[in-house]
């Protein structure tokens, strides 16, 4: 495979010259490329919240991206660094898990524990992978190098799967809070999928949902559905349950954080909250 993007996600900010150092290392191998920033603000070391990020944000690039994705608590130490062949596209990333959530969700091709040095920058440093590994392997790749170039395919890489909701003895799906967002939004891991397998296509308005002491009645279909500072919920752009607070914090006002808590159910009626 050949490509011309690398889409980047990393833990690495715009303060310090990081990611514009890999970039460089990156067009001194491929001067053609176009480099996409999904994100580089991922709290440090939330190998979690780069997965989820990933996995909402790889099916809207075309055909052939390279994803290069830098969440590496481990650098320096006996984590691989892997490259992913799918159907569609090349992931780049240690091997910590924080490809393990795309990989259940994608057709996987074959995985490789990259290994020739060839393809690495050298010396390479005890601290910054990212430059001296993971991006010229991306490069290197985007330039159309053979897979089995690259090092051996393997079949022990590290999986880790985000939380999954589950359905209670009272017919409610209790979940938890996956993400918080800028604007103080609060992402839950109870998908729309989920909630019609439960119940079936139904009236929005019968669901209820509890956080922390908070009860919130219906579903609404956009954020200035709710009166302004008035707690809500949706189905977010992801397609998962998300509690917002029209022109206002969700987080805030709940105290809610990731791991909270969150419960959905439908009940026979419900009155809209107002």
């Amino acid at each position: 495979m050949s490509a011309r993007i690398i889409a980047l996600l990393t833990d690495f900010g715009q303060r310090d010259p990081y990611v514009g150092t890999m970039k460089g290392v990156m067009l001194g191998i491929n001067p053609h490329l176009q480099l996409i920033d999904i994100s580089h603000e991922i709290p440090p070391q939330k190998i979690r919240e780069a997965a989820l990020g990933l996995t909402v944000a790889f099916r809207y690039f075309p055909a052939q991206t390279i994803f290069l994705v830098i969440v590496d608590p481990g650098v320096g130490g006996a984590r691989r660094p892997l490259v992913v062949e799918t159907a569609d596209h090349l992931f780049v990333a240690p091997d910590n898990g924080v490809l393990g959530p795309l990989l259940t969700q994608v057709d996987v091709l074959r995985v490789i524990h990259a290994t020739e040095a060839t393809y690495f920058r050298q010396p390479i440093s005890r601290t910054f992978h990212g430059r001296d590994v993971f991006a010229p392997l991306a490069a290197w790749l985007s330039r159309g190098t053979p897979l089995p170039n690259i090092g051996p395919e393997i079949h022990d890489y590290v999986r880790l799967e985000l939380p999954r909701p589950r359905a209670a003895a009272d017919q409610a799906l209790v979940g938890e809070i996956i993400h918080v967002d800028r604007f103080g939004n609060l992402m839950t891991n109870i998908a729309e999928s989920g909630i019609i397998e439960l119940w079936g296509h139904q009236d929005w308005q019968r669901m209820r949902t509890r956080i922390g002491s908070a009860v919130i009645d219906g579903m609404d279909s956009h954020y200035a559905q709710r009166p302004p500072n008035g707690l809500g919920m949706l189905i977010n752009s992801w397609g998962f349950c998300e509690i917002f607070v029209n022109e206002g914090s969700a987080a805030q006002l709940t105290g809610a954080a990731e791991g909270t808590p969150v419960s959905v159910e439908s009940v026979a009626t419900t009155p809209r909250a107002q």
